[in-house]
């Protein structure tokens, strides 16, 4: 827990230095008897840091991305997050979710930018298993902010949305395509400005 608000206190400190306009909607609190889970593109730094600004309470960083042995996991690690990194199994890694969901724990599942087809199918059981409490977190900004090989952040806005909107119809859509909605609705907001269809979720600042 103290390591949680330590982090949380320098990822507020940082993000005012690099991200002077930060913006956050969404559901960050879902009440279930259960766990939840968050499920945001792997933008190294920026999906870590964005998450700890965004949370008020602990969560587990899990990702499912292969190629993540950066310095950015890394550090997360050290510095007491105890983040988890997944078999790539998807069968195995769904009973591991699983696990922190029975184990009532705030989830922050980070997928590669383009996930593969063992990540989707993992996507794919966790929302037909937990429909209402797996939603999707977008983060706007990433690319700009932290360019690929890139160790020091750019000054610029970042927008982060979680939660809407739940997709249900008889042709299931594609794992990703509540992320891909938020990611396009969010990509172009004027600053200051709260887009109608999020006026129903709360604003997180």
């Amino acid at each position: 827990m103290s390591s949680f608000l330590f982090m949380r206190s320098m990822a507020r400190f940082f993000g005012s230095i690099f991200f002077p306009f930060f913006r956050a909607w969404g559901e960050t609190v879902i009440r279930s008897d259960r766990g939840c889970v968050y499920i945001a593109r792997n933008y190294g730094l920026l999906s870590w840091l964005s998450a700890l600004r965004v949370f008020r309470k602990p969560f587990r960083f899990v990702s499912t991305d292969p190629a993540d042995v950066t310095i950015w996991f890394k550090l997360a690690d050290s510095c007491g997050l105890e983040p988890i990194r997944l078999s790539g199994d998807a069968n195995q890694d769904f009973l591991s979710i699983e696990h922190l969901f029975n184990n009532k724990e705030t989830i922050v599942l980070l997928i590669p930018e383009q996930p593969d087809k063992k990540a989707l199918e993992l996507i794919a059981k966790i929302k037909a298993t937990h429909y209402l409490t797996s939603i999707f977190m977008a983060i706007s900004g990433a690319h700009l902010a932290l360019s690929p090989g890139s160790m020091i952040p750019r000054v610029c806005p970042i927008s982060v949305f979680c939660g809407m909107p739940h997709f249900r119809s008889e042709v299931q859509p594609e794992p990703l395509s509540e992320l891909e909605f938020l990611e396009r609705a969010i990509s172009d907001i004027p600053l200051n400005e709260l887009p109608s269809i999020f006026s129903n979720h709360s604003r997180n600042v």
